[in-house]
């Protein structure tokens, strides 16, 4: 006669949520490919660098991942997140299609501010399928030297 494991029917009975779990999605280009990235990012995706008497306000992590973005706003500190951070567009016809093709002030990385000026950063992501996300950064969790 055989006896069943109790132990093993338990411990496949509780690990079977953990399988049926979503997996990430494969295509960050997407709507969803790039929430759910900022999702994992969300604890830094703005940093903020001391330059002199001037903070430097760099959106990096956000915009390495613009693809399935169609617009984002900031506001600095209370004031409202209105403030339009230009978009360079989804270089899909590239290998890296999140790259930027352009490094200058056309598409912006970073802000300039007087130095200790900003205490936090919101930011209002609005993806391709219209859904919306918001973001908050503080300067003191976010220094980077």
């Amino acid at each position: 006669m055989r006896i069943k494991s109790t132990a093993a029917v338990t411990f496949l009975a509780l690990s079977l949520p953990l399988f049926a779990q979503t997996a990430p999605p494969s295509d960050f280009t997407t709507p969803q490919g790039a929430a759910y990235i900022h999702q994992q990012i969300k604890d830094q995706i703005v940093s903020f660098t001391e330059n002199g008497d001037q903070d430097l306000i760099y959106f990096t992590a956000i915009l390495a991942w613009r693809c399935g973005v169609q617009e984002i706003y900031y506001g600095l500190n209370d004031a409202p997140i209105v403030t339009a951070l230009p978009l360079e567009p989804c270089n899909r016809d590239l290998r890296q299609p999140n790259q930027s093709k352009f490094r200058d002030q056309t598409y912006p990385m970073y802000i300039t501010v007087p130095k200790g000026s900003a205490q936090s950063v919101s930011l209002r992501v609005i993806y391709e399928d219209g859904t919306v996300a918001e973001f908050v950064a503080e300067r003191a969790t976010n220094l980077v030297f």
